[in-house]
């Protein structure tokens, strides 16, 4: 495909739950690590409170949600807002898929188990951005 130049990433809040943590944490490592010339980077709350940058990530760009849990929080947010949902990737489904299980995990200190499941997540949604992007020159 590679029909854009960048890509909305927006992980899920999930407020006082390790879910949130580890899309925000995934979401860190495609926008400053693996894709920064090819991503930007969604606040939730911003969005839900409505900055208008952010607003303007999701009516500007492909939007691509890290759903942490059943509440699917991201996805609402950008509807709410008036934008549109191009890519998912739902942490229970890569938890499930790669057999992982965040058993004993806090949000407060995120343990081996969610690092290995924010790796997961963020392995999962980078293949969806190398997809769609035209990855330029600096982006691995």
């Amino acid at each position: 495909m590679k029909n854009y130049e960048k890509i909305a990433v927006t992980p899920c809040a999930g407020i006082g739950q390790v879910f949130g943590a580890i899309t925000r944490e995934a979401a860190y490592k495609l926008v400053e690590e693996l894709y920064p010339e090819n991503t930007v980077l969604v606040c939730l709350p911003a969005l839900a409170t409505g900055v208008q940058e952010d607003i303007d990530f999701i009516n500007d760009y492909p939007v691509l949600v890290l759903n942490g849990c059943k509440d699917r929080c991201a996805t609402k947010a950008v509807l709410d807002k008036g934008g549109k949902i191009d890519f998912e990737v739902y942490l229970p489904d890569v938890l499930r898929e790669e057999k992982l299980s965040l058993a004993g995990e806090k949000r407060s200190r995120l343990g081996e188990r969610s690092r290995k499941a924010i790796d997961a997540l963020a392995d999962r949604a980078a293949k969806i951005i190398k997809e769609n992007v035209r990855v330029s020159e600096k982006a691995v």
